[in-house]
Formats: structure tokens, C-alpha cells, sequence
């Protein structure tokens, strides 16, 4: 629009940017729900940046730090074999959407990165004794501070707002097969012993995310659902005690069982040598059933973690279907098998991961693919770095 005489002309950078902060307060929330929706708080707090009328439209997680909509829930962070990273940098998977999204946190060089929750919490520890806790949100930065030290032998986490406690942090340590709770004005960690099924069995339902979800946790954790895998592990042969292992070192089978959230529901799945299995939970008698399809998702299973995405937001991986690492010595490749007709086919012709010091390191050619870089994420599980 032409100046008036006499008036300064308006730059078009300036008159843009002012019609931007005068949109409707309704339409600026329906637009910041939609980041929402797909777990996007990164683009939500952007948005909440841009000015002042923005921020007055929609809310303010600081205000109200357990609103889990802003909560990281369907993020999972690389390790740094995948993808070159600082100590400071990450690499974020959106597994719903399909987002890559590589965010710098300044904080993480001040804390020890104790463990990720599934979804994307960091659990830190203070770099000075006695090391408490802390626990991060890498989107809003909201903090969580701890009054209790972390012990130095916890290697998985969760982070979770049940029963009217709106901080509950719970830590696994596989050396001494305990899980420690503790609220943010604890002193210490409430520790509990496990034996070794019980313990191998948690922890698998907190690295599937099963555990943070309550009414998932509830329908794994009933004597009949443990009646029913013992049923299975007879079937399959296994001992009970490695159904669950959290060290497939330990027990060279290739024997695998893992629970994930599927929807709000809990999911087995098993790999036993020339069979792959996809369970699901009958609502009505609690009984372990195999499920003919799981639609547009497809499934990751490694040595330590499972992972289910919505293959269509991933190129060049197949719906309903598992892909899997397939350990042959010191190597591992990944074969993809089929949940409808039940074939098994190698993915590459060549192996793909080779063995260093207990972890899997993928061995070819750069740029990795993106099944290789999901299946990597499997394949490996960090170790607590104040261990």
C-alpha cells in the first residue's frame, strides 16, 4: 500500500510481520493445537516466540509443567555412532510424524545424561557429589529438580505424573536388579529389590513405554497376564528367566520378547530363531492372542529396544511388517519380515553392524538409511554416563 503525503513509507518486512501479530487469538490457538496434536512442542514454542499477542493466545507450559501435552511422547534421540553430535547436540525422531530434528540443549554440558525416557525426558545427574537428580523437558526446558542423588548404577528411566504426584521419577539398575522411586523433595531413592524375571520384565515395559502408561502397566503387570507367559515361553521353548533378558550378551539364543505401548495397549513381541510373533492383549479374558495385521505400522526389534512407527511417514519402510537384527557373530543384519504371509528376506545383501565393546556400530557406507539408522536405535542402549 502507497504511503500517505507526507508519511514515511512502511517497509514491506514491517508491514507483513505487523499483520502476522494481529491474526485472531482463535485462529493462533487452532494452529498452535495442531503442533500439539503431533507432539511438536518444539514448533509449539516457537510459535509462543514470535510476539506478544502470539504468547497471550495460547498457553504457557511453565505455568502448568504437568499438562502433558506438552510432554515429549513420541520422540526418540539417536546415539552418536548414527549421527555426528556434540556434547551438546541431539538428533530427535518424531516416530509419529516421521520429523527429524537436530536441537542444540547448552544445559546437557553442565549434568551427566543419566538415562532418556521413552518419549524423550532426559534424566540427568549434577556433574558435583552428590549428583541428584534432575529431569529435563529438551522442548520447553522446563527442569525438574531433585532433591535425592541418582545412583550410579541406573541405566533405564521414567518419568511419569500418576496418583496425584505430579513428579514421579522411577530408575533401573541392572547390576543390582533394584528399581528406586523418588518425588522431587525426596532425600533419597526408595529402593526395592526384584528377582530377575520380575526385574527383566519391568524394565522391557519401561523401555516400550508400557509402564508410563498407567492402564497399559496395569493389564501386563495381573497374575493372569504372567500365567499366560508362561504358557508362552513353554511353547516356545524358552527358559522363563531369559524370556525378558536385558542382556542378550548374556544369552546368545536370540531369543526376544518386548512389550510396547500400541495405542494405549500393550503389545508382545517375540523373535525366536525362525519365528516372529506380534501379540496383542483380549480385553475381555486378558489372554495373549496373535494379531493378523497391525495396519499402517511397522515394527523395529534389536537387542535392546522395540519400536513401532507409522511407516508411512518413513520412506522405504513397509507397513505391517517387522524388521529385525539378525546377529551372526561378531556382525548383525536386518531382515524384514512380513506379518501376512510370514516370510522372512534380508534387507541388504551385505551385514550391517559390527560388534565394539558390546555395542553394535553400523559398518557401511554413508549416507545410513533410515531403516538402518531406526534398527541402530534398537540394536543399542546407552549406559548412564556418572556410571
Amino acid at each position: 500500500m502507497a504511503a500517505a503525503p507526507g508519511e514515511a513509507p512502511v517497509p514491506a518486512a514491517e508491514g507483513t510481520a505487523a499483520g502476522w501479530s494481529s491474526l485472531p487469538s482463535d485462529l493462533v490457538r487452532r494452529i498452535a493445537d495442531c503442533f500439539l496434536d503431533t507432539n511438536d512442542v518444539d514448533w509449539y514454542m516457537d510459535l509462543r516466540a514470535v510476539c506478544h499477542s502470539w504468547r497471550s493466545a495460547t498457553d504457557d507450559p511453565r505455568k502448568n509443567p504437568i499438562d502433558g501435552r506438552f510432554h515429549p511422547r513420541e520422540w526418540i534421540v539417536l546415539d552418536g555412532d548414527v549421527v555426528s553430535q556434540s556434547d551438546d547436540m541431539r538428533i530427535f525422531v518424531n516416530i509419529g510424524t516421521g520429523r527429524f530434528l537436530r536441537k542444540k540443549l547448552p544445559l546437557l554440558r553442565r549434568y551427566y545424561v543419566v538415562a532418556i525416557t521413552f518419549g524423550g525426558f532426559f534424566v540427568l545427574a549434577d556433574r558435583s557429589p552428590p549428583h541428584t537428580a534432575r529431569v529435563l523437558n529438551p522442548f520447553t526446558g522446563e527442569l525438574v529438580r531433585f532433591a535425592a542423588p541418582v545412583p550410579r548404577d541406573a541405566g533405564v528411566a521414567v518419568f511419569f505424573f500418576s496418583g496425584g504426584i505430579p513428579h514421579n521419577l522411577t530408575l533401573l539398575c541392572d547390576s543390582s536388579r533394584k528399581y528406586y522411586t523418588a518425588v522431587p523433595d525426596s532425600k533419597r531413592f526408595d529402593a526395592q529389590s526384584l528377582d530377575e524375571f520380575i526385574y527383566n520384565y519391568m524394565r522391557k515395559a519401561v523401555v516400550g513405554g508400557v509402564y508410563a502408561n498407567g492402564g497399559g502397566w496395569g493389564s501386563v503387570a495381573c497374575s493372569s497376564m504372567l500365567d499366560n507367559l508362561c504358557e508362552l515361553t513353554e511353547m516356545l521353548q524358552v527358559e522363563f528367566v531369559k524370556f525378558f533378558s536385558g542382556d542378550p550378551f548374556r544369552h546368545t539364543s536370540d531369543i526376544r520378547c518386548f512389550l510396547v505401548d500400541f495405542g494405549g495397549q500393550a503389545m508382545f513381541i517375540t523373535k525366536a530363531p525362525g519365528r516372529v510373533g506380534v501379540l496383542g492383549i483380549e480385553p475381555e479374558n486378558q489372554k495373549l492372542v496373535p494379531m493378523e495385521t497391525i495396519g499402517k505400522y511397522a515394527i523395529f526389534i534389536g537387542h535392546h529396544r522395540c519400536l513401532v512407527v507409522d511407516a508411512g511417514k518413513f520412506p522405504s519402510v513397509e507397513a505391517n511388517c517387522v524388521y529385525y537384527t539378525l546377529q551372526i557373530g561378531r556382525f548383525a543384519g536386518i531382515v524384514k519380515h512380513n506379518i501376512s504371509d510370514g516370510t522372512d528376506e534380508r534387507v541388504s545383501g551385505s551385514l550391517d553392524f559390527v560388534e565394539q565393546n558390546k555395542e553394535f556400530v553400523l559398518d557401511t557406507v554413508r549416507p545410513f538409511t533410515i531403516i538402518q539408522v531406526l534398527c541402530s536405535y534398537t540394536i543399542n542402549l546407552r549406559g548412564s554416563e556418572l556410571a
